[in-house]
């Protein structure tokens, strides 16, 4: 019944959630943007002599991306499902001279990738604890990270997205270079080109936007509702979809995700994948898909082929590597794919799938590059020729392994499949060479995936292997919280429920929220309104 009033992209009722509407602070989006920052700063000036304090330094991180989590659980029950408009909206002029304010709000997409930052957050703090070198810059600038990524989120005015958007670019380029692996330089700099021409990208679609729009505001609320001709749309997606493809990343603006997801370390690989990488989706579906509907319309071919490039060529790649942790990195790459596709078909049920993928698409890819990359620290190699047999002697992360590889491919009970189904049945009418394309890709990732678990956990032992060991405590927890998420979705899309009732226990369900803002983005391509099954 939910999934049928999101395809229609009409308002219903909001499910009572005990407590909600207690708290209604606008000031919870400037919290979660710079309470990181100012833990960043304390942990910068914390005197530390010999590393005496280092594990402070870890529990000052932790308890940050705690208590955001804590300030996201307020604003997540707080919100108001299916009210289109921005809530939690702070407005402040700025620089006048040029129009740009410091405008901060969320809808409801827009809930749901501040949740997926949230979870990511603090999972890669977890990821994190094996850091043993240069504690207080590592943890400095994986606080920096978030608090960047929050920023472009809830950012309301394309200057101030921008200027956070670039930002993220930095601590992780310097995360890399201090703590990566033995190619770490050019993953970085592949990663600073490659971001650094979305960025480029960006700002041409939106100073393009600004002028035609008269010059006169960044803010979101003109230039993405001002009447524009459709050259110009055209001329602004295109440098919004190059923007994109670079982050997210779509074929053949992929190159950095292979060589950043193998030599990264663990937490930089899950931030990057779960949550900053889903910011080029998040693009696309505020700026091309709600604000510039004939564009988007004329370029929803291209949209599509995209997808289907990335999916297929995520595939096949996955089945040449012989290192294990280049392997989680193209496998991380399909749900992107699937969440461009859910854009590319233009229909209120596809935009609602796509919306979805952004949490339980960014969730899988962070759980399958991390469990590969927990798996060949523990393993003490990443060549698949020297990995076999491991499931006896690993069973905590074969287990985490196969789910997350189920999770890519969206398997009943994980998040990603009700994401893919909301694709695939918005997707098969108006995009149908695009979604067979896409499901070609994904039975090729699937045969992909068999031939790895039977290759490094099912195969016979190598005696000549290195010796290994399961995962430990903190490598459990933070791995078993992504699947977990996925599993929660999966089950609950709606929340739990008591009883006979439809009264939420806790939690008012993802699928809800994320309905506040949906209507409004599908309404250019809502066509005949289906009517509710009984």
């Amino acid at each position: 019944m939910i999934l049928l009033t999101i395809a229609a992209a009409s308002p219903s009722p909001a499910p009572v959630v005990p407590g909600a509407g207690i708290f209604t602070s606008p000031l919870l989006m400037s919290l979660l943007v710079w309470v990181p920052v100012a833990s960043a700063i304390a942990i910068a000036i914390l005197p530390n002599p010999r590393g005496r304090y280092d594990v402070l330094m870890k529990q000052i991180a932790f308890f940050t991306n705690l208590g955001l989590v804590f300030i996201l659980f307020v604003a997540y029950n707080q919100f108001e499902a299916f009210l289109p408009t921005a809530q939690y909206e702070e407005k402040v002029p700025w620089l006048q001279a040029i129009g740009a304010s410091y405008h901060l709000g969320v809808d409801g997409p827009g809930m749901v990738m501040l949740i997926l930052s949230g979870l990511v957050g603090i999972i890669s703090v977890l990821a994190s604890l094996g850091v043993r070198e240069r504690v207080r810059s590592y943890f400095c600038l994986v606080l920096l990270t978030q608090s960047a990524i929050n920023g472009a989120i809830v950012a309301r005015d394309m200057f101030v997205l921008i200027l956070f958007w670039s930002a993220a670019a930095v601590p992780i380029a310097i995360l890399i270079l201090g703590w990566g692996g033995p190619r770490r330089h050019a993953a970085a700099w592949r990663l600073v080109g490659y971001w650094g021409l979305g960025t480029g990208a960006l700002v041409v679609g939106t100073m393009t936007l600004y002028a035609a729009a008269g010059g006169s505001s960044f803010d979101m609320d003109v230039l993405l509702k001002a009447a524009i001709s459709p050259r110009i749309q055209i001329v602004v997606a295109v440098a919004m979809i190059i923007a994109a493809a670079t982050r997210l990343p779509l074929f053949p603006l992929h190159g950095w995700a292979r060589d950043v997801y193998a030599e990264a370390p663990i937490g930089v690989t899950v931030v990057v994948a779960g949550s900053a990488a889903r910011l080029g989706a998040y693009l696309l579906l505020r700026v091309v898909i709600a604000a510039e509907p004939a564009a988007a319309h004329l370029l929803s071919p291209l949209l599509a082929a995209l997808a289907a490039l990335t999916v297929g060529y995520a595939a096949l790649a996955a089945l040449r590597p012989i290192d294990l942790r280049r392997v989680g990195a193209y496998l991380s790459m399909i749900p992107g794919g699937i969440t461009m596709l859910g854009l590319a078909a233009l229909s209120p049920l596809s935009i609602a799938g796509s919306v979805l993928s952004l949490f339980a698409g960014g969730m899988a890819a962070a759980l399958i590059v991390g469990a590969c990359a927990t798996l060949s620290d523990r393993a003490q190699s990443r060549s698949l020729q020297v990995l076999s047999g491991l499931a006896p002697r690993m069973p905590i992360i074969t287990w985490l392994l196969v789910i997350a590889g189920f999770a890519v491919l969206g398997v009943p009970l994980l998040g990603t499949f009700l994401a893919e189904m909301l694709t695939f049945f918005g997707a098969f009418k108006n995009q149908p060479i695009g979604a067979f394309a896409v499901a070609a890709g994904l039975v090729v990732a699937a045969v992909a995936l068999a031939s790895l678990f039977r290759r490094i956990l099912f195969g016979p032992p190598n005696p000549d292997a290195p010796g290994v060991s399961d995962a430990s405590l903190g490598e459990t927890w933070y791995l078993a919280l992504l699947a977990g998420a996925l599993l929660w979705v999966g089950v609950f899309p709606s929340g739990p429920k008591l009883p006979g009732t439809d009264t939420p226990l806790f939690d008012q369900g993802l699928v809800n929220v994320m309905a506040a803002g949906i209507s409004d983005i599908a309404s250019p391509y809502t066509g005949a309104t289906p009517t509710p099954a009984p």
